[in-house]
């Protein structure tokens, strides 16, 4: 009787533990199907959270236009050029073109946190002390090319996995010679939603010691993988100031559509928004952005998931169709 007693209890333990390493394997794959997803709309979009972290050369050519009911045609050319130092072991890199280009994310409109925050064409240095899926730390020294302002400053991020969601924390701190020290701190609620849904809830802050207050803003996106080379994203961001008083500066409603056309290497996006400002009374005031870009990258992304994880947006690597320069 003890006998039976004794196996029975040794077999619910071994059926406890094979569905404890079950669950964690369950996890490990949501976990990975999430990364996997979120890599490949950055690379694709060219965001910041990215371009910052890739140390892979790569060519960026850009012709955009703001159009907004009322105001004159904006236009904005982008060139930005990252080299990879060879025999670091990705570990530094080289950025020659616009500050903006190289560390803030390549579709951003007017009304946010990080459009405003431009500082002119830059070279430097980018130096990783570690990079992995949950953690990233970066050191970047250069010029502003357009006043010899020298500035430097580390970016870390780190990665929370939690069930079906992923937390991002990002802090980039940077001093400049003539405008002092700045800080920005960005925190990223992401998860998968369907097959082709990626939803994100993004809280972006910035400060300057030139600049009286603080500013940040709330944005929520929705992205929509439609085929192999083409996403669209759905967006709403709000955003604050501090001073003189706490307030809603505007609120931009915008859908963002990105496809890669002809070639591996050409993009073209159509960005229409309706913006609502506090300087001209919350009216509501329609505008579109268009660009196209030529991207060439160094380095060729692949699934990790070799046999397909059953996710559409997991299942693609970013960067996958860019040619190679190497």
């Amino acid at each position: 009787m003890c006998l039976f007693a004794a196996d029975s209890v040794t077999r619910t333990a071994h059926a406890a533990e094979a569905q404890a390493l079950t669950a964690d394997r369950v996890q490990r794959r949501l976990s990975e199907n999430l990364n996997n997803a979120a890599q490949w709309i950055d690379s694709f979009f060219d965001d910041e959270r990215f371009s910052a972290e890739d140390a892979s050369s790569k060519l960026r050519l850009g012709q955009g236009v703001f159009l907004e009911v009322g105001d004159n045609p904006r236009l904005k050319t982008r060139v930005n050029l990252s080299l990879d130092v060879p025999r670091t072991e990705k570990k530094l890199r080289v950025f020659v073109g616009g500050e903006d280009d190289t560390n803030k994310s390549a579709g951003v409109v007017p009304d946010s946190v990080i459009d405003t925050n431009s500082g002119g064409s830059a070279a430097g240095l980018q130096f990783f002390a570690k990079a992995n899926d949950r953690q990233n730390l970066s050191f970047s020294t250069g010029v502003r090319v357009s006043n010899a302002e020298l500035f430097a400053g580390p970016r870390y991020r780190h990665t929370f996995r939690y069930h079906n969601w992923q937390t991002r924390f990002t802090q980039e701190v940077r001093w400049y010679t003539r405008r002092g020290w700045e800080s920005r701190t960005r925190i990223d609620y992401e998860r998968l939603a369907g097959q082709d849904l990626f939803f994100r809830q993004s809280v972006d802050g910035r400060w300057r010691e030139e600049d009286p207050g603080y500013q940040y803003e709330f944005r929520t996106s929705l992205i929509q993988a439609l085929r192999r080379r083409k996403a669209i994203e759905y967006q709403w961001a709000n955003l604050f100031r501090t001073h003189p008083h706490q307030r809603l500066e505007s609120t931009v409603v915008r859908v963002r559509y990105r496809q890669n056309f002809w070639r591996r290497w050409l993009f073209y996006e159509m960005n229409p928004q309706v913006a609502m400002r506090n300087d001209e009374g919350f009216k509501p005031k329609p505008g579109i952005v268009l660009r196209i870009e030529v991207v060439l990258s160094g380095k060729r992304y692949l699934s990790s998931h070799g046999q397909g994880s059953g996710h559409a947006l997991a299942d693609r690597g970013p960067n996958a169709d860019y040619p190679s320069l190497q």
